[in-house]
């Protein structure tokens, strides 16, 4: 993952202003977050409450994600993206700029597939029972 930072800043995160991406490795998300082990789910509750992170639902697998907001990921500023590179979400990172979204005001980027929706579905999908107890303790 390699992030074109002096093209995304000319975009101004018209990718961020739809919805935001998700963590699509597991031992990503637990390295940056959680000491490198899966948490209690008492523990990843406050881990998505000290982080502003929810529980997204990709087509029936929950998988974690910042929050989301009217004008799109929470984390978006004026002055770019609030979550420095290193924690930013695995989809975000390997979203591929095309400067085509420059010229006509379209998201023209690409992701590739091993970061895509599908990808982080399966590899999310061993931890759903982690992560629906912690969706049961998010509502209750």
């Amino acid at each position: 993952m390699q992030l074109d930072s002096q093209l995304c800043q000319q975009c101004r995160g018209r990718c961020c202003q739809g919805h935001p991406g998700v963590w699509s490795e597991p031992k990503r998300f637990f390295d940056i977050f959680a000491a490198s082990n899966p948490p209690s789910a008492a523990d990843f509750l406050q881990i998505l409450k000290n982080h502003r992170l929810t529980l997204r639902d990709l087509g029936g697998v929950l998988i974690p994600a910042p929050q989301n907001t009217e004008q799109g990921c929470h984390a978006q500023t004026a002055d770019g993206c609030s979550y420095s590179t290193k924690e930013r979400p695995c989809q975000c990172l390997a979203l591929t700029p095309n400067l085509e979204t420059l010229l006509d005001d379209q998201i023209h980027c690409t992701l590739p597939p091993e970061f895509g929706s599908g990808s982080a579905r399966e590899n999310w999908r061993p931890f759903q029972k982690l992560l629906t107890q912690v969706q049961t303790q998010k509502i209750g």
